[in-house]
């Protein structure tokens, strides 16, 4: 089996975790690497999306060499296990990720197998619309629209810093349609492993410099 894995980036709101679980369903050989992370269970039908360890766990995860990124959020760890990787090709399956582009840089960096980082995108504020209209669904707490505000803030930082780091992705995608966005991406997975080039290092300038320039009007 060739071993690869799949990082899917993008803004709150892009709809990565939907393209992701696409393109498991429509290829039938990707499994999502669960997350370990450091917070308690929330019961919320997603808890078998994570691996839960103490926070000791975690640090001694990331002395051994088994944590091969890993990030603080919200007064807690996420990160991603080179044991869970291995869990995954156990399966005759590669892993595919959701993650931030420090999570793509550092993945990068230390896995000597191709990892094929996607960018999906939409606009700031199509982005911002989504994650509203998502809080809509119950009445948020003070705390979940502090947490919505944070995201919204930590998008418009991501597209202004995109621009000094669009190389770092291979795809940038924009997301108008799910069923084309995933289509696109699962159609350049052959070309990716092949070594070609999906995009110039142009065309992705030209599309950070969209970003940035988007976030700099908010």
């Amino acid at each position: 089996m060739n071993k690869y894995a799949i990082i899917i980036a993008g803004p709150s709101g892009a709809g990565k975790t939907t393209i992701a679980d696409g393109l498991i369903e429509s290829l039938g050989t990707l499994e999502m690497s669960r997350s370990a992370t450091t917070r308690d269970k929330r019961g919320d039908g997603r808890d078998d999306e994570y691996i839960y360890l103490t926070k000791n766990e975690f640090s001694d995860a990331i002395s051994n060499g088994d944590m091969l990124e890993f990030t603080e959020y919200g007064e807690n760890y996420y990160g991603t296990r080179k044991s869970e990787f291995e869990r995954i090709w156990g399966m005759n399956k590669n892993p595919i990720l959701v993650l931030d582009y420090n999570g793509v840089a550092s993945l990068k960096s230390r896995l000597d197998i191709p990892v094929f980082a996607v960018y999906v995108y939409t606009t700031l504020k199509e982005a911002e619309s989504r994650l509203r209209k998502r809080d809509m669904v119950s009445a948020p707490s003070e705390k979940q629209a502090q947490v919505l505000e944070k995201r919204i803030r930590a998008n418009v930082a991501d597209y202004k810093k995109l621009h000094e780091i669009s190389e770092l992705f291979d795809l940038y995608v924009e997301n108008n349609d799910v069923a084309s966005c995933i289509a696109s991406i699962e159609n350049l997975i052959a070309d990716f492993l092949g070594g070609k080039e999906l995009m110039s290092k142009e065309e992705k300038k030209r599309i950070t410099e969209v970003f940035k320039s988007e976030a700099s009007t908010l």
